[in-house]
């Protein structure tokens, strides 16, 4: 996909993305009868060359990272889509992918362009990005600044529009302060990126409530975090069961029931479908389970018109786990390994009604 211009209209920007593999338009291009949708934290993926942006051990100049080793990297992410799935995903959302060559070079060579549309914004003080692959026809996409932690400038959420042959898909990519640092000393860091997330819910849905809406991504913490902290301190995922202050609002609230997303009060309440799968979670720290990557969903998928959710699931194969039945994480010395996550996957199906 070509390099396209991004016009500033104001906050936020928005980004006309356009498209070199597109043949029909999209009215007539019928929406599929499923939709696929597959999120991964492919864990820092680099190219090749040195922008003086990349983390050390990525960094051509230093001689640890070549060529040789940024291929075996992405021909990792191919032999996932193979050998995991019956067919590719319509739609990949990464998160910690450089930048737009490593993304091109993943979909030209290694797919071999079997995406049609591309999306990276790059920031040039971030080693890291999120990314997206589709064969969904795209609209337009938005990028939402969250803030500082500190000095530490937080990941933009990105926010593309999906057509389905006239019925709009809206989808926010988002990756989230990690916990390195301690777990309650970065947790303001994602309540910012909760706070920017959940205005952008009342926004959308105050415009249309029936719109189909989605948020994904590396949270970096749990849908029940708060519980899991032993409710000592405010969290930006909170279960919406739980009895918090109303000045809490900012936080994302997550229920167990896909109808009752809704705007609540000031309170946004978004479905989990972590509630109704009995895995152990993608992505382990110290030899524990945790469940950060996610799918959280507007109450539009359970209203039995249009795309409707049909199944979560963690992508667990055998060969993306290590001896110990953990991710099996890329190491750079040994040349091993997949992600620190694994990739988790969500099903939309048309309704018959």
């Amino acid at each position: 996909m070509k390099k396209t211009a991004a016009f500033l209209l104001g906050f936020p920007i928005i980004f006309l993305i356009s498209c070199t593999a597109c043949s029909l338009p999209f009215d007539e291009d019928p929406g599929p009868a499923e939709l696929s949708i597959l999120s991964w934290n492919v864990q820092n993926i680099f190219d090749d060359v040195s922008d003086g942006s990349e983390y050390d051990e990525f960094d051509p100049d230093s001689g640890s990272w070549n060529t040789e080793l940024f291929y075996k990297r992405l021909n990792r992410i191919e032999e996932m889509l193979n050998k995991a799935l019956d067919e590719f995903p319509d739609i990949l959302l990464l998160q910690e992918v450089e930048n737009l060559n490593a993304l091109d070079i993943l979909n030209r060579e290694i797919l071999d362009s079997h995406y049609a549309w591309q999306i990276l914004l790059e920031e040039s003080d971030m080693s890291v990005h999120t990314a997206v692959l589709s064969n969904i026809p795209v609209k337009s996409v938005s990028k939402f600044e969250t803030g500082y932690w500190g000095r530490i400038r937080l990941r933009p959420i990105t926010e593309i529009h999906f057509d389905l042959n006239g019925q709009e898909l809206v989808v926010l990519n988002n990756h989230w302060k990690s916990k390195s640092g301690g777990s309650a000393a970065t947790e303001e860091g994602r309540i910012h990126c909760a706070q920017v997330l959940t205005d952008r819910f009342r926004t959308l849905v105050a415009a249309n409530e029936d719109l189909l809406i989605l948020a994904a991504g590396d949270f970096n913490e749990s849908h029940d975090e708060y519980k899991k902290t032993g409710r000592h301190y405010r969290t930006a995922l909170i279960p919406v069961i739980e009895d918090v202050p109303d000045e809490w609002s900012d936080s994302l609230f997550i229920s167990s029931r896909g109808e009752k997303s809704t705007v609540e009060g000031s309170r946004v309440v978004l479905y989990s479908p972590w509630y109704d799968i009995s895995s152990s979670g993608s992505y382990a720290y110290k030899s524990q389970w945790s469940k950060i990557d996610h799918f959280f969903l507007w109450k539009s998928f359970f209203d039995d018109r249009g795309y409707e959710y049909e199944s979560f699931k963690v992508i667990k194969e055998p060969f993306l786990l290590n001896d110990y039945n953990y991710p099996s994480r890329w190491n750079s010395l040994t040349e091993e390994g997949y992600s620190d996550h694994l990739p988790i996957l969500l099903k939309l199906i048309i309704s018959d009604v």
